[in-house]
């Protein structure tokens, strides 16, 4: 049984090795080697990206004493093993509040079958405890099966919820090229807008290491929105939404004077000042010129 034990355990190392490797070489999150090793620093999701760091490491504990088991007490190593119990359930919450197809059938199923897989192995092993430590059993069961109802109730009202990226801390520019890639490449034509507006426009300003994220409300229609998002690279999207509803998405142009963008047939023009959060300015819309 030790060996089928060491076995299974080494196999989920193979696991999660592929897992870390996989998620650090994969370019869309953009995570770096020491955002895979230190939690909560990543620009992506950086709190439930981080719980899977603290699991991991909590792990990456439990192995490096089993193998200087001959170097420790019992009770020492015991105490350290323990922390499996710890490491397991914040390695679910970090999938769920980092993965992409949470809201899934499949995935759902997953974490169903593997939670309730854990729990009855809880329960069932907490009922075979000694006489002694009945109390600590049933204190145990009772932490299991009220931590089960609170991961239920987080997922009902955090992760399952429309908007759970944005909430959960998904950078902007990633937040954008998702937006973009679901209307299509090419930009959307204007509607709500019209030839000639001369509107005020204000907001926030949001920035990171590798972006700059302008949001922003047209004061004269409160239900039109204009996000623009520019990039380290120099590159740039104009979104913009009326009452929730996405109107355009089209790349930028940065000049001395303005920022601009080609929503079909429309020229949108924004001139923007800025003190570093607040962000105020004027946009305005013509015709677009038609290339012969």
């Amino acid at each position: 049984m030790q060996s089928v034990h060491r076995d299974l355990s080494l196999l989920v190392v193979l696991f999660l090795l592929v897992h870390i490797v996989t998620s650090v070489l994969d370019p869309f999150a953009k995570l770096s080697v020491l955002d895979a090793v230190v939690p909560f620093i990543a620009s992506y999701r950086p709190l439930w990206l981080g719980l899977g760091v603290v699991s991991i490491e909590l792990l990456i504990a439990i192995i490096a004493t089993s193998f200087v088991r001959h170097r420790l007490s019992w009770r020492t190593w015991r105490i350290v093993h323990l922390l499996a119990y710890i490491s397991w359930p914040i390695a679910v919450i970090h999938g769920i509040g980092t993965g992409s197809d949470t809201k899934s059938a499949w995935a759902l199923l997953l974490v169903t079958v593997c939670v309730a897989v854990v729990i009855g192995a809880l329960v069932w092993r907490l009922t075979q405890i000694g006489p002694h430590f009945k109390a600590l059993g049933w204190l145990g069961i009772a932490a299991g099966l009220t931590g089960t109802a609170a991961l239920i109730a987080w997922m009902a009202i955090g992760p399952l919820q429309p908007g759970w990226a944005k909430a959960a801390g998904t950078p902007a520019d990633l937040l954008a090229g998702s937006s973009t890639r679901a209307t299509g490449s090419t930009p959307a034509p204007i509607h709500a807008l019209t030839v000639g507006l001369n509107d005020a426009v204000r907001g926030s300003l949001a920035q990171s290491q590798t972006t700059v994220t302008a949001t922003m409300v047209d004061t004269r229609d409160t239900t039109l929105s204009v996000v623009v998002l520019a990039r380290a690279d120099g590159s740039g999207q104009l979104s913009l939404s009326q009452a929730g509803t996405s109107l355009c998405n089209a790349p930028v142009s940065v000049g001395t004077s303005a920022i601009t963008a080609q929503c079909g047939t429309v020229l949108v023009s924004l001139q923007l000042q800025s003190d570093g959060t607040a962000i105020n300015g004027t946009m305005t819309t013509r015709r677009a010129a038609v290339t012969p």
